[in-house]
């Protein structure tokens, strides 16, 4: 059972995205936020969405709708509003990806593939030449 809440760590931002930021009250574990991180790649905004999902299938156990005193919070609805937003996440991680690989694109037509820094977009000598690692590809 462990709870940190940094926003200069993926973990923290993860966190934030889906307000699980109450050291006294959260919905996720570190590991789980960790393991979210993971299944995404370290993408936060896919991770968030990971999480978004955890937090509305554990309201499934729950009653519809729960009663505090004259309080009332209906599940359903945030269960729905869970959902929304983890869509909106999976959106801008999809928008993301799609950028970076026009810009890798940009890059190949402008230098061609074999005179392609991957680290910036400046052609390279045959003597400083950098062929793209699997975790580059990986990471589009």
């Amino acid at each position: 059972m462990a709870f940190t809440y940094d926003v200069t760590t993926d973990r923290g931002k993860v966190r934030a995205l889906v307000s699980d930021t109450s050291s006294t009250s959260y919905a996720l574990e570190d590991n789980e936020v960790d393991a979210f991180l993971t299944l995404s790649r370290s993408n936060v905004f896919d991770a968030a969405a990971l999480g978004c999902d955890a937090i509305r299938a554990s309201f499934k156990k729950m009653a519809n709708l729960q009663l505090f005193g004259e309080v009332s919070i209906n599940l359903t609805e945030l269960r729905r509003d869970l959902q929304a937003l983890a869509k909106e996440y999976r959106e801008i991680a999809r928008m993301d990806a799609e950028m970076r690989a026009v810009q890798l694109q940009q890059k190949i037509d402008l230098y061609g593939l074999d005179w392609t820094d991957c680290n910036n977009a400046t052609a390279v000598t045959s003597d400083s030449f950098t062929d793209y690692s699997q975790d580059d590809w990986d990471s589009i």
